[in-house]
């Protein structure tokens, strides 16, 4: 297989975004968060969108939000509803995809849906390291595996990005930590496997301004359902929830990242709060360090992380 495009001399880059105009971009957690801002910036960039999230309502409220700028830039919108840790729901998704866009090529398909905790790696049940594993990991899997043959065989440009984390780049934490590791794994895999014929990236950003604090709100009951006494989603404050939607980085800033390295060809998106630049990287280079000179493993400190965790330090005043 071989790169057939000459616009594009760097084999992993789409210098003209608009080569990925009027084809479909595949989103999952799309209704919120990094995917929401995603949507957003496809939609900007004129491709009809499907917004594939695990929460209904959402959808329907992301959809509502979005319809005026998609109706604006002459493409459509598509909510799906998806558990992508279940292969057999992510097939319904492609068969909806297909129906809704017959003769349209798939140009970007971003495998965002993510969860967060699991505990660490010693305390975790064996359904924790299942439904985290089972989104993170398989759902990136199953995503790939259902949909990459399919636009390597439209002979169009195309891009796949998975969401990792700076957790999977750096020395790991718990769980999480593991599942993300094995996200980027996976999509080293997969650009190695695709050799230049679609364009592959990962995501890697610092603390952002999403809900994946509480993510647990939507675990499904055959990873043990949603716990007993859990109070539902919007009903009580979590503190570090709040933390990271008042201290994280914006969505849309990941998002700019990601259309930026789509174009440039970066496969490692390093994305950097502006309030703790540099730390990503620094993260990154520890462990390589580490690995290289007989080192053992450490995180550095991060300024915008302690804020987030450290609930004696006030929230910021945005009046």
């Amino acid at each position: 297989m071989t790169d057939e495009h000459p616009t594009r001399p760097n084999k992993n880059a789409h210098p003209r975004l608009e080569d990925l105009a009027g084809g479909v971009a595949i989103v999952t957690g799309g209704a919120s968060g990094i995917g929401y801002a995603l949507i957003e910036a496809a939609i900007a960039q004129g491709m009809h969108c499907v917004i594939a999230d695990i929460e209904t309502e959402a959808i329907r409220s992301a959809e509502d939000n979005l319809r005026a700028p998609a109706n604006e830039a002459g493409v459509e919108l598509l909510g799906y509803t998806v558990d992508v840790s279940s292969e057999e729901s992510v097939v319904e998704l492609a068969d909806a995809v297909s129906s809704a866009f017959p003769d349209t090529p798939i140009s970007l398909l971003c495998c965002n849906a993510g969860v967060g905790g699991g505990g660490g790696v010693l305390t975790a049940r064996d359904i924790d390291w299942d439904f985290v594993i089972g989104v993170n990991v398989k759902g990136v899997a199953n995503c790939v595996r259902t949909f990459v043959p399919k636009m390597l065989s439209q002979n169009a440009n195309g891009a796949v990005v998975t969401t990792s984390s700076q957790d999977g780049i750096c020395c790991a934490q718990g769980v999480y930590g593991v599942t993300k590791h094995a996200c980027v794994a996976l999509t080293e895999a997969l650009y190695n496997e695709v050799q230049g014929a679609l364009s592959v990236h990962v995501l890697c950003p610092n603390a952002v301004a999403t809900n994946i604090v509480t993510s647990e709100r939507n675990r499904p009951e055959r990873y043990g359902g949603v716990a007993q006494g859990t109070p539902p989603s919007g009903t009580k404050p979590n503190p570090i929830a709040e933390r990271f939607k008042a201290f994280g980085m914006a969505p849309s800033r990941c998002a700019e990242m990601v259309f930026d390295a789509i174009q440039s060809g970066e496969f490692y998106i390093l994305a950097e709060a502006p309030d703790d630049p540099g730390y990503v990287y620094l993260e990154a280079q520890t462990r390589m360090e580490a690995i290289l000179n007989k080192g053992l493993p450490s995180r550095p400190k991060s300024e915008l992380l302690t804020k987030v965790f450290n609930l004696r330090i006030p929230l910021p005043d945005n009046e």
